[in-house]
C-alpha cells in the first residue's frame, strides 16, 4: 500500500510522546512486576563467565570473551543512564556520499587514525577491533545461555531474528563509538551513516516537500572511504562486488547467499527500481509492532529460529545487504570485525528513528515490560562493563546525536 501525502490523524501517538511514556514504564517497571508476569532477558556477569561454544547456521562458533578477558577480575558492572553518560555535546551524523572537500578529508584521517589505534589494541583489550568481534559473535551464536537455565533445551540468547536485534546493535554501535572517540581523545568524533537504501539523486522532488539542509546525492554505492587497500577501514575478505565501480548495493539479494562472493553484480538499472520495492516494503509492512521489530523473546524463550522470526527491516535490507557485501560481512560470527559493518548499522538505526517518524498509527515500538527492560553488558571507552536497559535505548537524543536529513522519499512514494 502506497504511503499516504494526506496528514496524519491528530489522535496517532506522537513519537516524542511515545518516548516520554515509554519512560515512565521503565522507571516504573518494578512496580508493575508485582501485577505482570515479566520475564526479560538479562545479561549478567555470569552469563559472560559462562560462555559456551556456540553455532550459526550449522557452523561452530568459538567466541567466548573470557577465552582472552580475565572475567573474573573486571570493575563492578556500571548502570547506563543515557543522559547522565553522554559523552560530549550533540552530534548529527552524516551521510558518506555528501562529504566532501576538507570535511572528507579531515573525517578521513580521523576515522583511519581510529582504527589504526583500535587495530593495534592487544587482544585481551575489550575495545579492541578483535573483541568487538567476539562480542558481536557471542551475542549472536548462542553463545550465552540464559541464567539458570541449561543450553541442552537451547535456552541460549541471540539478538538476531526477534524484537532483540534493534535495541542491541544500536547500542553495541553506541559504545564502539565512544571508543574511537577515547582513542582519539576527541569526544565530538562522529561515525558517519552509509546511506544504502538511498538510490535516487534528490534534486528532484519524489513525492515530498524538499528540505533546505540534507543530503540528497543517492548512497547505494559502496563507500570509498573503506574502499582504500591502505587504510585500516579496508577488509580484503569481502565481496568483488564491492570493488566494482558505480555499482548499487543490491537490496535483495538472496539471503542466505547461495551465491559465492565472486558472482556477478546486478547493474544499476536493475537494481535501484528493485532497492526501492524492498525498502518501501519493509518500511510500511504490516499494522503492528511484531512485523517491524521481530517476534517476542523471553526469559525462557528458546533461541529464535535464525531469520524467520526477524522483523521487515532485519530481513530485507539488512540481512540481504550483509549477504551482498559478503566476505565477514556474510555471517554474525564474522560480520563485526569489518569496519564497514558499523557505518551500515548506524543507517540501519537511523531508518529505526526514520520509521518512528513515519506518522502512521501503527508505527508504535513494543511497550511490553518484558521488552523494555531486557538488559545487555557492553564494553564501555573506559573498559568498564556497562548494564543497558532497551527502555535506555528508544531515545537518540538522549544518546547525544541526531542524523542528517537524506532522501527518503525515494523509497517511501513508488509513483514517481
Amino acid at each position: 500500500m502506497m504511503a499516504s501525502r494526506s496528514s496524519r490523524s491528530r489522535n496517532i501517538l506522537q513519537p516524542k510522546t511515545f518516548l516520554v511514556l515509554v519512560a515512565a514504564l521503565c522507571i516504573n517497571t518494578l512496580q508493575q512486576l508485582g501485577k505482570v508476569q515479566a520475564a526479560p532477558i538479562k545479561v549478567t556477569l555470569d552469563t559472560l563467565r559462562n560462555c559456551i561454544n556456540g553455532s550459526i547456521a550449522g557452523r561452530p562458533a568459538i567466541c567466548c570473551p573470557g577465552a582472552e578477558i580475565d572475567l573474573t577480575n573486571v570493575p563492578p558492572v556500571v548502570d547506563f543512564i543515557p543522559k547522565r553518560d553522554r559523552f560530549g555535546g550533540h552530534r548529527v551524523k552524516k551521510a558518506l556520499q555528501c562529504l566532501s572537500g576538507e570535511e572528507f578529508e579531515v573525517y578521513t584521517q580521523k576515522l583511519t587514525k581510529a582504527y589504526d589505534l583500535m587495530r593495534a589494541l592487544p587482544p585481551n583489550d575489550p575495545r579492541s577491533l578483535h573483541q568487538q568481534g567476539i562480542i558481536h559473535c557471542a551475542y549472536g551464536t548462542g553463545s550465552f545461555v540464559q541464567d539458570g537455565l541449561s543450553a541442552v533445551n537451547n535456552f541460549t540468547i541471540d539478538i538476531h531474528s526477534s524484537w532483540l536485534f534493534l535495541p542491541w546493535h544500536r547500542m553495541f554501535v553506541y559504545f564502539h563509538e565512544r571508543i574511537l572517540q577515547k582513542l582519539l581523545d576527541d569526544p565530538t568524533f562522529t561515525l558517519h551513516f552509509w546511506n544504502f537504501d538511498n538510490g535516487l539523486d534528490g534534486t528532484k522532488s519524489y513525492g515530498a516537500p524538499r528540505h533546505n539542509e540534507g543530503c540528497f546525492k543517492p548512497g547505494h554505492l559502496f563507500p570509498e572511504i573503506y574502499n582504500n587497500i591502505s587504510s585500516s577501514t579496508f577488509e580484503p575478505d569481502r565481496s568483488n562486488r564491492t570493488l566494482v565501480l558505480g555499482i548499487p548495493v543490491d537490496l535483495a539479494f538472496p539471503v542466505p547467499p547461495p551465491l559465492p562472493d565472486n558472482a556477478p553484480p546486478v547493474p544499476a538499472e536493475e537494481a535501484v527500481p528493485r532497492n526501492r520495492e524492498v525498502m518501501h516494503k519493509a518500511m510500511e509492512r504490516g499494522n503492528v509492532s511484531r512485523d517491524f521489530f521481530g517476534i517476542t523473546f523471553k526469559y525462557g524463550d528458546p533461541r529464535p529460529e535464525p531469520i524467520v522470526g526477524g522483523g521487515s527491516l532485519e530481513f530485507f535490507p539488512h540481512n540481504s545487504m550483509h549477504a551482498w557485501v559478503g566476505g565477514l560481512m556474510r555471517i554474525p560470527s564474522t560480520a563485526t570485525f569489518d569496519p564497514i559493518f558499523y557505518p551500515a548499522h548506524e543507517n540501519v538505526e537511523r531508518l529505526w528513528d526514520v520509521w518512528m517518524q513515519l506518522g502512521d498509527n501503527h508505527k508504535l515500538q513494543p511497550t511490553d515490560p518484558d521488552w523494555l527492560d531486557t538488559e545487555f553488558l557492553f564494553w564501555d571507552e573506559n573498559q568498564v562493563l556497562r548494564r543497558v536497559k532497551i527502555c535506555d535505548s528508544l531515545s537518540i537524543s538522549d544518546l547525544g546525536y541526531s542524523y542528517e536529513k537524506v532522501n527518503d522519499a525515494s523509497w517511501r512514494f513508488l509513483d514517481n
